[in-house]
């Protein structure tokens, strides 16, 4: 029992050890970037913002007249160059160095590396390659490093405790306190080893440390994988980065309320086989609430991903049915998107043969997959199909009414929210609540009269 708790351990840390490895080789590749990003930024910060760090004690006219005009001039420099500077002692350029650290480490958490499918720089190449290894692991990986982590947690206290179980003689020579400590211990290891072989964590530490070891993928498989799903990249960059979205931010600054409503929405995630990150649960939650939503989140931030997690609720709710309307440019990927995400079934309703397909669908269900061309010609027929829903990219196509919809993603019911049919158009009149980055790249949510 000793034996196999040691093991379990052994494996976990050694889970733990390849995760804290790959995560170091994104972390590698991520620092030239970061700092680029950084360096520009303060580039672009003129040397008064120092006085404000330092609540106005810095002197900056022998700084400026060394030709230090901004924050990365003085950060380039460096605490020797800009000793150098006539006027400017020891003590001053203390001072402005550490103003500018100051201000770089809060840039530095603001700024995000994105990835440029044109130019596939050779530098984001590497940090591509690097993400790779932790993206293509998959949901599976994150949760048995969380496991590992709770397994070394509770292992290592028990095993030292438990110890002088396996020796004969030194537990016929404790006293009875630590034989009792040492019997509660074995008891509770037994246990934990039972939990993790009811739990498959001995398999899955085995096949995660095999994921992270295997073979660095070429830059060019890497560049494939992201265009695939670019939400993952990103998603995890950050992650590693440090550089998640602010509480409010992800909540899109709405008001508490809704918030309020928002967080006690019930999300079912039994059909969804990756782990949401926390502003795109928000969002499938946001969804739900609002019923009638436009998606506006930056490119890569997963949209797509919240659509489908909205599906796979409503589906482990008892919904049979969907429809998403979209371009035809992007329907084979739809159709991808929802076999690899969920265990949600993707039917495309494309090409010759969609009539008949369309007809399977209504009585087997799934995610129908089509484009707004191929909608119209779709008879949805009957009564009673119950309430509508829809997803899909509006791009102002004109429904049969001769009214066009707002560009963006979009979740909820059909025209009225009636029971008159089970397609709903991949359109939407009017005005509607909506969650769009600002300016600033941060997540907007709010009525149009809010925006």
């Amino acid at each position: 029992m000793l034996a196999a708790g040691r093991e379990l351990r052994r494996s976990a840390s050694a889970v733990l050890a390849d995760h804290r490895s790959a995560v170091d080789d994104v972390r590698t590749a991520l620092a030239p970037l970061q700092d680029e990003l950084v360096s520009a930024e303060l580039r672009r910060i003129p040397l008064e913002r120092l006085r404000e760090v330092t609540e106005g004690r810095l002197r900056l006219n022998a700084l400026r007249d060394a030709g230090h005009g901004t924050v990365d001039d003085v950060l380039a420099a460096g605490r020797h160059g800009v000793k150098q500077a006539p006027g400017v002692g020891a003590h001053t350029a203390d001072q402005a160095v550490a103003a500018a650290r100051r201000l770089a480490e809060a840039v530095r958490e603001t700024v995000s590396v994105r990835f440029d499918v044109d130019r596939r720089e050779e530098r984001e190449g590497r940090l591509l390659t690097a993400l790779h290894r932790l993206v293509d692991a998959g949901p599976d990986a994150r949760e048995a490093v969380e496991g590992a982590r709770r397994t070394t947690a509770r292992l290592r206290p028990l095993l030292d405790e438990a110890a002088p179980a396996g020796r004969r003689v030194r537990r016929l020579l404790l006293g009875p306190r630590r034989r009792a400590r040492v019997r509660a211990a074995t008891a509770e290891l037994t246990t934990a080893l039972a939990e993790a072989d009811r739990a498959a964590l001995p398999a899955a530490f085995a096949q995660t440390s095999a994921d992270l070891l295997r073979p660095t993928a070429s830059p060019v498989a890497a560049w494939v994988d992201f265009e695939a799903r670019s939400a993952e990249y990103h998603t995890l960059l950050d992650e590693i980065a440090g550089a998640a979205p602010e509480e409010a931010a992800a909540e899109g600054h709405l008001p508490q309320e809704l918030v309020a409503r928002v967080h006690a929405q019930p999300l079912d995630t039994t059909h969804l086989r990756l782990a949401l990150r926390g502003y795109q649960e928000f969002g499938a939650r946001f969804a739900l609430v609002q019923h009638r939503v436009i998606i506006g989140d930056e490119m890569g931030l997963g949209k797509t991903v919240e659509a489908i997690a909205v599906l796979a609720h409503l589906a482990a709710q008892g919904r049979a049915r969907f429809l998403v309307a979209c371009p035809a440019s992007v329907l084979v990927g739809w159709v991808r998107e929802v076999r690899t995400r969920s265990t949600l079934r993707a039917v495309p309703l494309h090409g010759p043969g969609r009539h008949d397909t369309f007809a399977e669908w209504r009585e087997s269900g799934g995610v129908a997959v089509t484009t707004f061309d191929g909608l119209r010609g779709l008879d949805a027929g009957g009564r009673g199909a119950g309430r509508r829903r829809r997803l899909g990219r509006r791009d102002g196509t004109p429904d049969r009414r001769g009214r066009t919809g707002q560009v963006g993603k979009g979740v909820g019911r059909g025209d009225g929210g009636g029971r008159r049919g089970g397609v709903a158009r991949g359109v939407t009149g009017g005005a509607e609540t909506d969650r769009r980055p600002d300016h600033s790249g941060r997540r907007v949510v709010g009525p149009p009269s809010q925006r």
